[in-house]
């Protein structure tokens, strides 16, 4: 199969991806990127640069070299040797550290391959990692087959905003009842939290499309929808500014950041429903829509 792996030593994560690659006779070429790899490791991630992500720790290991497709992480490493591309909706970048695995999207993969999800995410699991997944409310029938095999310490629900403009800050047709079914899943994992991004929504008037963000009342909204779902009012409810150079749309690069403290309207909204409601700090948010 022409597989490089890239390890450092004493990396438990490249252990068990080697562990794995040994188990299913998987033949490949190591190279420790900090030792003798070092000179090849460069030239990879000199040649691939959108696809080595350098994060605040440096870079995460181990990463898996197959021609021209990498793979970076444990997660993404395994799920590429299990399943190829089939799990590339699931498995995105990890951004945590410390015994902890994130990148896991639930609403972002195919639901015929959850199957290849549960084994990957099971693994990880029985290796002593924690996982971190996340849902938009898409997919709620792959979140509960996860929480049915007791896969994921821990569960993000990024709640866009209310139900009648759901789809539109999903960006994609969505069902209400998969939302609401989704947030009732949430709550039954071992940790969770609901976050929203206070981000623009694309407008609905005639003549050329014009952006708004979401309003104090909108949020309420949002939050008894939380309240309703979940039969609770004491649900961590985090809000979030929206930056717009971190968003993935380049149609809302172009909108003008809330100032400092526009949230707080927002909050109080929301705590008429949700009595923890709180403002995460606009430097540690990331994109919205």
């Amino acid at each position: 199969m022409n597989l490089t792996l890239f390890t450092v030593a004493g990396c438990v994560r490249c252990a068990i991806a080697k562990t794995f690659m040994a188990e299913n006779g998987l033949a490949y070429e190591e190279l420790d990127a900090i030792a003798e790899g070092r000179e090849r490791f460069g030239q990879c991630y000199r040649a691939h640069r959108g696809a080595i992500f350098r994060g605040k720790e440096g870079i995460e290991f181990p990463v898996l070299v197959q021609g021209d497709e990498i793979r970076q992480g444990v997660a993404a490493a395994l799920a590429w040797l299990c399943a190829g591309t089939g799990l590339d909706g699931y498995i995105g970048r990890n951004e945590l550290s410390k015994g902890w695995v994130g990148g896991v999207h639930v609403s972002g993969g195919a639901p015929a391959a959850v199957d290849g999800l549960v084994a990957v995410l099971g693994l990880l699991k029985a290796n002593g990692l924690k996982l971190q997944l996340d849902t938009d409310g898409r997919n709620p029938a792959v979140l509960q087959r996860l929480l049915e095999h007791g896969i994921g310490d821990r569960v993000v629900m990024d709640l866009k905003g209310p139900k009648p403009l759901y789809s539109a800050l999903v960006g994609s047709p969505i069902e209400s009842e998969d939302v609401h079914r989704s947030m009732r899943l949430v709550v039954r994992f071992p940790e969770f939290r609901f976050e929203t991004t206070v981000a623009p929504v694309p407008g609905t008037g005639e003549g050329p499309e014009r952006l708004r963000y979401l309003t104090p009342d909108e949020i309420g909204e949002t939050a008894l929808w939380l309240k309703e779902a979940t039969g609770s009012h004491r649900q961590p409810y985090v809000l979030r500014a929206f930056d717009p150079q971190s968003s993935a749309s380049g149609r809302f690069r172009s909108a003008a950041a809330p100032p400092p403290g526009s949230l707080v309207r927002h909050r109080t909204a929301a705590r008429r429903h949700q009595v923890l409601s709180e403002i995460q700090s606009s430097l540690d948010a990331s994109s919205g829509p």
